[in-house]
């Protein structure tokens, strides 16, 4: 005789950049496995394509996870992680100043439904000039995971994985090599170039402040998480 089969529960949420409603399914053993089989090996990259597989699995909608931006997914993965194991995380923080005298961790709980993903969200249309503008898109898992370093060659590699078109008074060009399209971006001023930088640093991330008294020296605290990782330290 068969085992009986188990059903999952589905929950409804919406992707932050696009405001599409999604239904997704809790992470199931097998897929918790390979999540934690890539954490114990620490290699980033191999972290991200846990996540990436594991999103792809349990969100039944018609989504392609390799498309959305990192903020997308941080927050996705949040969702799916609090409806699998549970809404509630409890973190042990130290004080904020690396000078304080005391060393106290206070435990803090927080709630992974609170958090959201903080930031105006642009169209990434960029105007240059009176007559030229550049679209871009935010960075996403995979472009993420190209760049080993925070060096100036990797960043503005970044940039150009990232460019969708470019768009004048009359045409869109959205047909070149990223060869074509590096050799473009040499050619603009300092301060057009600054405005491209800017739509990324200016990205929208998963953030949430938290407000503490610490129960051993009684000073309050504050911490500002952001990014995934940080909610799982």
């Amino acid at each position: 005789m068969s085992l009986p089969q188990l059903t999952s529960p589905e929950f409804v949420t919406k992707v932050p950049s696009t405001g599409k409603e999604i239904t997704y399914r809790p992470f199931l053993v097998r897929e918790e496995k390979i999540l934690l089989m890539a954490l114990e090996g620490g290699d980033e990259k191999e972290i991200s394509k846990a996540i990436t597989n594991i999103l792809t699995s349990c969100i039944l909608s018609d989504v392609k996870i390799d498309e959305l931006a990192t903020f997308d997914v941080e927050f996705l993965f949040l969702k799916l992680r609090g409806k699998s194991v549970g809404e509630v995380i409890e973190l042990k923080l130290a004080h904020s100043d690396p000078d304080s005298k005391c060393k106290h961790r206070t435990e803090v709980e927080i709630n992974l439904d609170e958090i959201n993903v903080v930031g105006d969200i642009s169209d990434g249309k960029i105007q240059l000039n009176d007559e030229l503008g550049i679209k871009l898109r935010y960075a996403g898992i995979n472009d993420v995971d190209k760049i080993d370093s925070k060096s100036t060659e990797q960043i503005y590699d970044l940039v150009v994985q990232c460019v969708d078109y470019i768009y004048d008074t009359e045409n869109v060009y959205e047909d070149f090599t990223k060869k074509e399209m590096s050799d473009w971006l040499e050619q603009l001023s300092t301060a057009q170039f600054q405005k491209i930088t800017n739509f990324f640093e200016s990205s929208p991330k998963l953030s949430h402040t938290i407000e503490w008294t610490c129960p051993e020296c009684g000073e309050k605290d504050t911490i500002v998480l952001e990014g995934m990782q940080s909610f799982f330290m």
